[in-house]
């Protein structure tokens, strides 16, 4: 699967800036790099991991841009080829003209992730950390960056190995038991055999023990807020975000669709979800904005009900605040709000005026303290990846069938303890699909 071609692309964003990096990587990365820098000393006396000032020349001897070079010798480079980084200025043309200039001399555009799945295909890191690579440029908060760089450490593919070489040995020990009985030493039971199982499983299901928090870390707290129309939902967003996000007016279902806002608190990502207002309505399209939230609030992590103090104490609104993790009682600078006492039973409770920035505060530490309590922190090793939970989850499946199996016969055992082995494989890279590998990386920017 390991390419030979020489790839080479802007590793930096679009646009202008003070600088941009452009990347080459393979085979042909020095002999290319040659051809179209000049500086003060032959270009093979050029140090290793060394940055040499030079020029970028085209074909007809023409100064393209002034640059720092940083030529790298293989294997001790990001994808164990050699590779090469211009350094030059940051405009849009620059950055179009050296590379167009790397293509004439024989490199190949670079595909999204290429660098990083070259990285990977050469052995440098796993599977596993080449996920985290992304997770570390998508993170917006300081938490989710810290989660992004213990897995792009590879801790938890560490400890996914560790758990594989178990499998492996105990298959070893049952293939050793059913060709060649003689070796007594080696030969393994039924009943040892579960027995190591069940350790292993053990194991495994300690890496999913934290997989909730670990998932909020990468992805964010879901916050979804709902009520009645015009309650004050749009405007508590707003407040949260610091900034206009949701349109608000006096006119009720103003809210059609869902809108989503990514916050940073206190470290913690949360995305925000702004829904339609809840009511009985004959508008088509206002329905289906109803319909998503009623959804939406199934699959929340958190969910909000925002209800206007002067709202009547209606079948429709006691189901609304039955599905609340708080309730967020408004407008009561208008009204006495305690219309719902009897209604709100244990329900945690916020009496906000939020159109003068009356109790958001409280509502901000409602949400932090419910980060907190719920203990959503860093461990060393913790599964923040949907896909990483799926294979574990497979891989406890087939280890569980090896616990349940009643058949007196171990080569039955190797099969489901071979499927586990797959699995966990898939996790790190040993075993995955092509399938699996491209989907990952055609979410990658290019550059990266």
């Amino acid at each position: 699967m390991i390419k030979s071609n020489t790839i080479a692309a802007v590793s930096t964003p679009p646009g202008r800036g003070g600088i941009a990096v452009i990347r080459i990587s393979g085979a042909k990365a020095f002999h290319i790099a040659r051809e179209v820098f000049t500086c003060s000393q032959n270009f093979d006396e050029i140090i290793s991991h060394q940055m040499t000032y030079g020029k970028i020349i085209d074909e007809n001897n023409k100064l393209i841009d002034q640059v720092l070079l940083l030529k790298m010798k293989s294997p001790r480079t990001y994808t164990r080829e050699d590779i090469i980084e211009i350094h030059c200025h940051g405009g849009s043309e620059v950055t179009k003209k050296i590379l167009n200039l790397l293509f004439k001399k024989g490199a190949a555009p670079a595909e999204p992730g290429e660098f990083t799945k070259r990285a990977f295909l050469n052995g440098r890191i796993d599977l596993s950390q080449a996920e985290a690579v992304m997770d570390l440029i998508n993170s917006e908060t300081s938490k989710s960056e810290q989660a992004a760089i213990l897995q792009l450490e590879g801790k938890a593919g560490k400890e996914i190995k560790k758990i594989r070489k178990e499998i492996v040995d105990l298959l070893s020990h049952i293939s050793v038991t059913i060709d060649y009985p003689e070796y007594e030493d080696d030969a393994i039971n039924i009943r040892e055999t579960k027995i190591k199982t069940k350790a292993i499983m053990k194991e495994l299901e300690k890496l999913t023990e934290n997989f909730e928090t670990g998932l909020i870390l990468r992805e964010g707290l879901n916050i979804v807020i709902y009520g009645p129309p015009n309650a004050g939902k749009s405007t508590l967003i707003n407040k949260l975000a610091g900034e206009e996000k949701a349109i608000v007016t006096h006119i009720p279902g103003t809210t059609r669709d869902i809108i989503e806002v990514h916050l940073n608190m206190k470290g913690y990502p949360v995305n925000l979800y702004d829904t339609a207002g809840i009511r009985n309505t004959d508008d088509l399209i206002e329905n289906i904005g109803i319909e998503k939230t009623k959804n939406a609030i199934k699959n929340a992590s958190l969910s909000i009900l925002v209800i206007d103090a002067a709202e009547k104490d209606t079948d429709e609104i006691r189901t609304l605040i039955n599905q609340a993790s708080v309730i967020v009682i408004n407008k009561t600078d208008l009204d006495s709000g305690n219309k719902f006492n009897e209604v709100l039973g244990e329900k945690d409770v916020i009496r906000t005026s939020l159109i003068n920035s009356i109790g958001v505060e409280e509502i901000e530490k409602y949400i932090i303290d419910y980060l907190e309590k719920g203990k959503v922190e860093i461990t060393e090793i913790t599964l923040t990846n949907q896909r990483h939970k799926r294979h574990v989850d497979l891989a406890l499946e087939a280890l569980q069938k090896v616990i349940e199996e009643n058949e007196q016969f171990l080569d039955l055992f190797a099969v489901d303890l071979t499927e586990a082995l797959e699995q966990l494989s898939c996790i790190t890279g040993e075993s995955a699909g092509e399938d699996i590998i491209e989907n990952i990386f055609k979410n990658f920017c290019v550059g990266k």
